[in-house]
């Protein structure tokens, strides 16, 4: 099969999918259709219609003896012969109608059917008893006008004879013997022709009618058995032509094919419309569309390169669809071997860490507002012992501004040098700017499409404002709509409350940090962060597939000034950010010290099979 077929294939796939979308559209239209047929045998005027056969016969006595007599006789000469104004003139008197002999000859229907010496003549009235009147008016006119001149035709040439014998009776008074026996002759002759004219004149026959006119049953127009059928194929072509009309004003998104038809954006991966509303959350590995983030980790992985990669998810339309995917490409990343990182840095949403059934507390608000270390909010699966997880933190509220601050960047670029890949959940590129600040700090993007929720210009934005920031844009994952209370697993219950949770006070509020279980060495010389331009820059536009290749910095990152040790974390502003205090070294260390720690939660594969459920 060649392009041009499966191109053809595709779109007719297309727009059979879209009749599908806008089916209620198209049985509108065959339902307003099928009622306007139906009004229209009500309210249009009826019309019944009449007929009468006329059988023509030849007027010439000689040639009605003939056996070819129906082909002495041209019938369409005739048809138009009954439209004319002596025959018409003779139907205006005999129906007593208003109308000229001329708009008469007009609506008269005459037809000659093949291989016949008849007429079939049809007249159309308001009602019955008019349209049979018309129709045998018209055959018995046209009868008598054949006959009347046929009988003037005989009497002229009757009146030609009597001329002719009167002069050869003058001719006979003078005339001598021989010469008055020729006379005789042409007496006789002569009176013998006239005595034919004579019985010729008294038997003329141009035509007889063999079907009279009759009533007829019912009305002609409108016909229920035509015009309800052709009202239906009317209404259900205006609906086809109504649902395209509006599938291409409706500017939201349907299928996944739309996305590179309207928008030119490649589609790496679209999750099928499951039956029912049941929900996506954390993916088996081995369902289908486990195996489809795998492969789109594959593609990614062989896109990106060599190295260690931020990889952005947001979406181009507020909802859950972002943090669906970032978990299943980060734990499909993860069942790879590589060590992957996953930053839930939409702050206003805990789905990502409900799904990996992950207890809620300190997480990367708080890792931002300078009151935990690093190592009391990293978060681990048991079924995925390589995937690690930062989660939102309790105190987003606080912590929402630093998205876009230079403590967000430090900590971006130090997670970069820790794990493989870095999995950012980012809020919707229409929420505000988050999404574009942490663009900034990537170096490919994936854009979720939510179908139908998401619109074209939604995505064309998002896209745009990824791009102004250097970051790529591989592609959009589509996937449906989906409902966060439906896929969000409850978090486990907890029998107390986390030691990575800050100290509370009577009242409620949060108190300062609780201190790091083991001091830092004073002696030991504070950790910089590490500069976030360690990403390629050929994961700009296109794959990365020489490791040798120079790499530019795109930010380069000044090592955070050592603070005073005090409460000053209790303090954080604008400027400081404790990450020098952090041990970073307690990400990198191994799954069973994480699997060990109390902070790192813990699930049995029971628990496990029941939170992450496809």
């Amino acid at each position: 099969m060649d392009s041009t077929s499966r191109a053809d294939s595709t779109e007719l796939a297309e727009y059979a999918a879209m009749l599908r979308r806008r089916w209620w559209v198209v049985v509108a239209g065959a339902l307003l259709g099928l009622a306007i047929a139906v009004a229209g045998l009500f309210l249009l005027p009826k019309s019944y219609v009449s007929t009468a056969v006329v059988q023509v016969s030849s007027t010439d006595p000689e040639r009605r003896q003939s056996s070819n007599n129906k082909t002495d006789i041209n019938l369409e000469t005739e048809a138009q012969r009954l439209r004319s104004t002596e025959v018409t003139s003779l139907v205006q008197k005999r129906i007593g109608s208003k109308d000229s002999p001329v708009n008469l000859g007009r609506r008269v229907q005459v037809s000659v059917p093949p291989n016949s010496s008849v007429l079939v003549i049809e007249w159309a009235a308001p009602s019955a008893a008019k349209a049979r009147a018309g129709a045998q008016a018209f055959a018995e006119a046209y009868v008598q006008n054949r006959n009347n001149r046929t009988v003037q035709r005989l009497q002229t040439q009757a009146a030609a004879l009597e001329k002719q014998i009167n002069d050869v009776r003058t001719k006979l008074a003078t005339a001598g013997a021989t010469q008055r026996r020729v006379l005789a002759g042409q007496m006789t002759a002569f009176s013998n022709k006239l005595t034919d004219l004579q019985v010729a004149m008294a038997n003329v026959d141009g035509g007889e009618i063999i079907t009279s006119a009759s009533p007829p049953p019912g009305p002609a127009s409108p016909d229920p058995v035509k015009f309800l059928p052709s009202g239906l194929a009317g209404g259900l072509l205006l609906g086809v032509v109504l649902a395209i009309m509006y599938d291409r004003v409706d500017r939201r998104v349907r299928v996944a094919g739309d996305v590179e038809r309207v928008l030119d954006l490649p589609v790496l991966l679209s999750i099928p419309q499951r039956r029912g509303k049941e929900g996506l959350g954390l993916l088996p590995a081995r369902s289908r569309s486990g195996q489809n983030f795998h492969e789109l980790a594959h593609e990614m992985t062989a896109t990106l390169g060599h190295g260690n990669h931020v990889i952005l998810v947001t979406g181009a339309a507020p909802g859950p669809g972002s943090s669906i995917v970032s978990v299943n490409l980060a734990a499909a990343l993860a069942r790879t071997g590589s060590n992957v990182l996953l930053v839930c840095a939409n702050l206003q949403s805990s789905l990502a860490s409900d799904l990996l059934g992950l207890h809620r507390g300190a997480g990367l608000s708080e890792l931002l507002l300078g009151r935990v270390e690093l190592r009391d909010v990293v978060r681990r699966n048991h079924a995925l012992p390589s995937l690690a997880t930062i989660i939102p933190g309790a105190d987003a509220d606080l912590a929402a501004e630093m998205l876009q601050r230079e403590q967000m960047a430090q900590l971006i670029g130090s997670l970069r040098e820790k794990a493989r890949f870095t999995v950012i959940e980012a809020p919707s590129t229409e929420l505000g700017a988050d999404a574009q600040a942490l663009a900034d700090l990537s170096d490919a993007a994936l854009i979720v499409v939510e179908t139908p929720r998401t619109k074209y210009a939604q995505i064309r934005d998002g896209v745009r404002r990824i791009h102004r920031m250097g970051a790529a844009v591989l592609g959009a994952v589509v996937l449906p709509r989906q409902d966060e209370t439906a896929v969000a697993a409850p978090p486990p219950a907890l029998p107390r409350e986390p030691r990575d949770m800050p100290s509370r006070r009577r009242d409620g509020s949060a108190g300062p940090a609780t201190p790091p279980l083991s001091p830092p060495d004073p002696k030991a010389p504070r950790r910089a962060a590490a500069p976030s331009a360690a990403r390629e820059s050929g994961a700009r536009r296109e794959p990365v597939g020489d490791p040798e290749a120079p790499r530019h910095r795109k930010h380069a990152r000044q090592p955070v000034p050592d603070t005073s040790e005090g409460g000053a974390q209790d303090k954080p502003n604008d400027k400081t950010i404790t990450l020098g205090a952090i041990n970073l070294d307690a990400f990198a260390s191994s799954s069973d010290e994480d699997a060990a720690s109390p902070a790192a939660d813990t699930l049995t594969d029971k628990t496990a099979r029941r939170l992450n459920r496809p």
